[in-house]
């Protein structure tokens, strides 16, 4: 699995993906987000590998403004569709590479990436694209799988990681010269 792979994949099924995600994590990943960022009502906040929207349009309220960036067209034009329907007018949605993202150096106050990180062929190149445009002091936070077996997600989900264990969390964090990290648990029981 490649990053085009990643990407066909969700050009097919960016529709529908809605539906899929939903028996991987709901609307509590957006508090979790929320409340380990601090985000507040100043805040600037790029949502990586934004998808749908799910975590801009979560976020939108809180903050000052979201920019959700993704390579998916297809993704982009759900995500669209959804803000305007919820009136949102503070998402600006951009197409983009996890590791080139289309922004200024420390230009947000928080980088944020739901279910994203497995997705990259680089974890660490993703981390430290995300802290680039992250101001000095800024949040960095990442949702992701933990560490499991299941091989045919590879190919149903387009998963290039099957998930991180600590160590590997630890690794990626430090090899993005990212200052402190912590793992917990989030996901739905």
């Amino acid at each position: 699995m490649d990053s085009a792979e990643v990407k066909a994949f969700f050009e097919r099924v960016s529709v529908d993906w809605d539906h899929m995600r939903s028996s991987f994590y709901n609307a509590d990943i957006i508090e979790a987000l929320a409340e380990r960022t601090g985000v507040g009502p100043q805040s600037r906040v790029v949502d990586v590998g934004t998808g749908t929207g799910f975590v801009a349009a979560g976020l939108a309220d809180r903050v000052a403004s979201v920019v959700g960036v993704d390579n998916s067209p297809a993704m982009l034009t759900v995500a669209g569709e959804t803000l305007r329907a919820l009136g949102l007018d503070n998402v600006t949605l951009t197409e983009g590479e996890l590791d080139a993202l289309p922004l200024a150096d420390d230009s947000m106050d928080v980088a944020v990436a739901n279910m994203v990180l497995h997705h990259a062929p680089d974890p660490a190149a993703m981390l430290a694209e995300m802290a680039r445009v992250v101001r000095p002091g800024g949040k960095v936070a990442v949702t992701d799988e933990v560490a499991h077996s299941y091989e045919w997600m590879r190919t149903e989900q387009a998963d290039i990681w099957l998930g991180f264990n600590p160590a590997q969390v630890e690794e990626h964090f430090t090899q993005a010269r990212l200052i402190e990290f912590g793992y917990d648990s989030l996901g739905m029981q």
